[in-house]
């Protein structure tokens, strides 16, 4: 089984990551071209932030298992360049579910 990674050690060349996090901000958002989403800010023991975006084809998969406060082990997750104007952590990346 894989170790526990710390969030900051987080890289995008590779796909198989295990993290321990708390899911300190959670809602959903809506788009004219993305439909309805669940964008979250999660934090790990180290106190360091990273964003999470379940799209809009997982979010009935994704809805009853994630709340605010919960802590979660997730696994299965890609990374992706963490881009615009608004950004409410500033990891460099930011976590997709697959």
């Amino acid at each position: 089984m894989a170790a526990i990674t710390a969030v900051c050690d987080l890289k995008p060349f590779k796909s198989i990551w295990k993290i321990r996090v708390k899911i300190i901000c959670l809602w959903k958002q809506y788009s004219a071209s993305g439909g309805v989403t669940i964008e979250m800010v999660l934090i790990d023991s180290n106190d360091v932030k990273i964003n999470a975006s379940v799209k809009k084809d997982m979010v009935n998969q994704f809805d009853s298992f994630m709340s605010q406060g919960s802590s979660k082990i997730l696994l299965n997750f890609s990374l992706s360049h963490s881009c615009g104007s608004y950004r409410t952590a500033i990891h460099p990346y930011k976590i997709g579910f697959l």
